[in-house]
């Protein structure tokens, strides 16, 4: 029987989407910049968050994101997952020992240990239960395997990825700053983009916000050493509006040759203030009311 008065539906509302993150970047903030004044000694800023999250809970205040693997050179680090980080730093480490300090071997050495971690993780988790290395899969899996037992180990392998961006920042021989990032590739390799001429970079989550503000700053590698640490504090400061990012601030500069970096106490929570009195975005008082006079209106 057909109802001749039926009740109304609802209406219909637009199913809620879950708040996601920008797709690849893990939640945190990590920044370098460069300056070299003529007449003065070349020297790297860098800033980043000491949060850490997992699937339901977060805290600050409790991790480190940069760490040495050469006495000229760091790297700061962005990843769901830091444990994988701290594996292929230290390879990173193992592979300059000895070898010539230059922003070539600096770039190799990280790409290799990358790639290394990325065959261990991969022979892990698909090939030691056959007795398996990655090399005697590519060499002899054919032969020793079925044709689909062989496809699905290799696509198995290829969803295993580390999820790790570094933020990579030194010096070489002749006491030239370098900046570049190493990701891997939507092909399961791994890159590297070098960021001298820009003269800064960020990772993670916080990034396009950090960057916008270093460049509305006019950050550039001709900034004074303490102009460029506002700036990169500052972009800090703004990141922390990003998902994920921790209001703690680790802030670390290093010249060629140093061993340590240090300030009196409070630098960072002055810089805090006086951007949040200052420098901070903010409606000009009394534009409103001055638009207003101009009776913008559609019609």
């Amino acid at each position: 029987m057909i109802n001749a008065n039926p009740r109304p539906h609802p209406p219909a509302y637009p199913k809620p989407t879950p708040r996601r993150l920008l797709k690849g970047k893990a939640v945190t903030i990590c920044i370098a910049a460069i300056s070299h004044v003529y007449g003065e000694d070349p020297c790297l800023v860098t800033a980043s968050d000491q949060m850490v999250s997992g699937a339901i809970i977060s805290a600050d205040r409790v991790t480190i994101k940069v760490k040495p693997f050469h006495n000229d050179w760091l790297a700061m680090m962005s990843a769901d997952d830091l444990t994988q980080c701290t594996a292929i730093i230290e390879k990173a480490r193992e592979y300059f020992t000895g070898r010539a300090n230059k922003l070539a071997t600096a770039r190799a050495v990280f790409k290799r240990a990358y790639s290394q971690h990325l065959v261990e993780m991969r022979e892990d988790a698909a090939l030691t239960g056959y007795g398996l290395s990655m090399k005697g899969f590519l060499k002899d899996g054919r032969k020793k395997l079925s044709e689909r037992m062989y496809e699905s180990i290799r696509k198995q392998m290829e969803e295993v990825k580390a999820g790790c961006t570094f933020l990579v920042a030194g010096f070489d021989l002749a006491g030239l700053p370098h900046i570049f990032e190493v990701s891997e590739n939507k092909d399961g390799g791994v890159t590297d983009h070098v960021y001298d001429n820009v003269g800064f970079c960020a990772i993670g989550s916080g990034q396009y916000i950090a960057e916008t503000i270093l460049c509305s700053l006019g950050q550039t590698t001709h900034r004074d050493f303490h102009q460029t640490l506002f700036n990169v504090c500052a972009a800090k400061f703004m990141a922390e509006k990003a998902i994920g990012v921790g209001k703690a601030t680790c802030v670390y500069c290093k010249k060629r040759g140093s061993f340590a970096f240090a300030h009196a106490s409070g630098m960072v929570e002055k810089i805090r203030e006086e951007w949040d009195k200052k420098g901070c975005p903010r409606v000009p008082e009394g534009i409103v009311a001055q638009i207003q006079i101009y009776n913008p209106r559609c019609e």
